[in-house]
């Protein structure tokens, strides 16, 4: 079964919005056993919509669409989605009803632009969309399946996850793709390839691998994507299993996961609750643990202690210790970590402290140059960080180590 997947939008093109899209439904589909072959990511523009839209239609069995279905003169998806099935748009009460039902509470008035938006192919079946006011199209044509979706990530993942995930579903699908993914921390990708050289050398060719590096992390994929059998199947998990095995406690999970929410969990089966004393990334730290939902089980609080007076007030640091050897040092994180576990009550604390740029260092202390710490009031985990001169790229990255130093900190010193 062949798939394809086309976004639509100039502000895809010119950098402006980043296409999440294609990402979040390949995800989706290949874990129906299906893989996208095409993507095309396309301007608002009549002719290259017509044109891509041929060139879908002939190579693909599965056709996704997002982006142009909200209310303003640019979105002109369902327009030429009616020219290429020769159809024409006809007036949805359905959708109408829809957006009745999300403005009157709100008292937002109705315009004509809405009713423009309740124009649909007539040859379209609707799909719900509780996020947003554009419903989600479904097209049968030929045997080929088109579903249209809104450009907004969370209304597309929505349609996608009640709408066309359960569609799909309902069909005798044979699945000609299977891939599993082992998240590796703190190990570089020619590193795990020369280790792991002994275990996958002699593996069927049928397998494949891909290495994802990210900040701190390795996503290892094995992926089948044809002429996929049970054994074929038990081979690649068997690889698994013992890449796991190599690695123990530097794995942090596996497929669809996320440092952050591995160590939520971790925190939660153990009943501790963990918190931040942030500088240089000004509570980026604390970000990332409490996006995970129910995140609050396990982190209490956050200590943003970006001057030295805060360091002082709220983080027990001594000023001796700030005049001996500067915010940026390991002896200053130490003294965060154990008082911001007095003030918040924590077991367990995370403290940054650096310079990220792109100005402020020194010869002694470069830009890039953050420590990072963990523990409790009894026993504290440091490392120094030698970043670049980007600021962003340097808070992101000090906010994913300090996740990696908290992992190790509870593996060693936690039962």
């Amino acid at each position: 079964m062949k798939v394809s997947i086309i976004t639509i939008g100039d502000e895809i093109l010119i950098g402006q919005v980043i296409d999440s899209n294609s990402a979040k439904i390949g995800q989706m589909v290949q874990d129906l056993g299906i893989r996208i072959n095409h993507k095309w990511s396309i301007s608002d523009n009549r002719e290259e919509m017509l044109y891509t839209f041929d060139q879908a239609n002939q190579k693909s069995d599965i056709i996704f669409v997002t982006g142009g279905l909200g209310p303003t003169e640019d979105d002109i998806t369902k327009e030429i989605l009616a020219e290429f099935f020769q159809t024409k748009l006809v007036f949805s009460d359905q959708s109408f009803e829809h957006i009745k039902a999300l403005f009157l509470p709100r008292n937002i008035k109705i315009t004509d632009r809405h009713h423009r938006q309740c124009m649909i192919p007539e040859n379209a079946r609707l799909l719900d969309n509780q996020m947003g006011t554009a419903l989600g199209l479904h097209i049968e044509s030929d045997g080929k399946h088109w579903f249209a979706m809104p450009g907004v990530p969370y209304e597309m993942e929505y349609i996608m996850k009640h709408e066309v995930i359960p569609y799909l579903q309902s069909f005798e699908i044979t699945k000609e793709s299977y891939h599993r993914t082992i998240h590796i921390m703190g190990v570089s990708e020619t590193q795990i390839a020369d280790r792991i050289a002994p275990i996958i050398g002699k593996r069927n060719n049928l397998i494949q691998i891909a290495y994802l590096p990210s900040l701190g992390n390795v996503r290892l994929r094995l992926t089948v994507d044809e002429n996929l059998t049970e054994e074929i199947k038990r081979e690649l998990e068997d690889y698994i299993f013992q890449i796991g095995q190599v690695y123990g406690t530097a794995v942090i999970g596996y497929d669809y996961t996320s440092l952050e929410y591995e160590l939520g969990t971790i925190l939660k089966s153990k009943g501790m609750m963990i918190g931040t004393a942030e500088s240089c990334t000004g509570g980026y730290v604390s970000h990332l643990l409490t996006s995970i939902p129910g995140s609050s089980a396990y982190f209490k609080g956050a200590i943003i202690a970006y001057t030295n007076e805060m360091k002082m007030q709220f983080c027990n640091v001594a000023l001796e210790t700030l005049m001996k050897f500067t915010a940026v040092s390991e002896e200053t994180v130490i003294e965060m970590v154990k008082g911001s576990c007095d003030k918040l009550k924590l077991d367990i604390a995370i403290a940054v402290s650096g310079i990220a740029g792109p100005d402020g260092g020194t010869a002694e202390a470069p830009v890039g140059t953050i420590w990072i710490a963990a523990g409790n009031t009894s026993i504290v985990k440091t490392r120094k960080l030698q970043l670049s001169k980007d600021r962003k790229r340097n808070i992101e990255a000090a906010a994913y180590y300090s996740l990696i130093l908290a992992w190790e900190w509870i593996s060693e010193h936690s039962s």
